[in-house]
């Protein structure tokens, strides 16, 4: 699979590495991103709102579409998404989300889109279903809707801890996740991600390997 994946914390404020990088790889495809919220927003939407200023500070010539995972997107819209040039997965509950995706078939989708050479962005809860596991969102996150197959979509081979804040206890406590599930883990602090392609991996912003010992 192609891999063209960006994971952050949240879209702003970004490194300005990190903002520059993201709006040229979007931009060298398009100027449409689909925003595809964890959960239905009512009324004036006030995230996607939040996001489309997000994304018009990584660039003005990028445009933002609202998608959530509701009936009220039937199957064929949600089959458009590939066309566009990146997929935004945005933050929320990372427990109800990939229960949402897996009911909508969201995870073909994405393979399609980056197939395709279309741009990734998962930020927060989404950047977080990318992994092979959503099991470490249950430092932050509620399993409110009692889950319990934890795998993730698999596009990356490690974990990722995004809002990393180096408590003692957040570090205890991937410490014992990290021991328990013999998988690297990155961290990730606000304004901060990473940048995943076919050739490697590139850092901004103090994103970087959680050294347990």
């Amino acid at each position: 699979m192609t891999k063209n994946i960006f994971l952050l914390s949240m879209t702003a404020p970004l490194d300005d590495e990190l903002r520059e990088s993201l709006a040229q790889e979007i931009l060298r495809r398009g100027a449409r991103v689909a925003y595809i919220s964890s959960s239905p927003q009512e009324g004036g939407r006030p995230y996607y709102q939040s996001t489309i200023a997000d994304y018009a500070a990584i660039s003005p010539d990028l445009a933002v579409d609202y998608f959530d995972l509701s009936s009220a997107f039937t199957d064929s819209m949600l089959e458009a998404l590939p066309a566009y040039a990146a997929i935004y997965l945005s933050g929320g509950n990372t427990f109800s989300f990939m229960e949402a995706a897996r009911k909508r078939g969201l995870k073909e989708i994405l393979e399609r889109h980056l197939a395709g050479g279309g741009v990734l962005v998962g930020a927060s809860a989404g950047s977080i279903m990318c992994t092979p596991s959503i099991e470490i969102a249950a430092f932050a996150d509620e399993n409110d809707v009692g889950m319990t197959d934890l795998s993730g979509f698999d596009f990356v081979d490690f974990e990722f801890q995004p809002h990393f804040t180096d408590t003692p206890d957040e570090c205890a406590w991937l410490a014992e996740y990290e021991e328990k599930h013999e998988r690297q883990i990155y961290i990730c602090n606000d304004g901060a991600g990473m940048h995943l392609t076919d050739s490697g991996v590139e850092l901004f912003g103090g994103a970087s390997i959680f050294q347990g010992g």
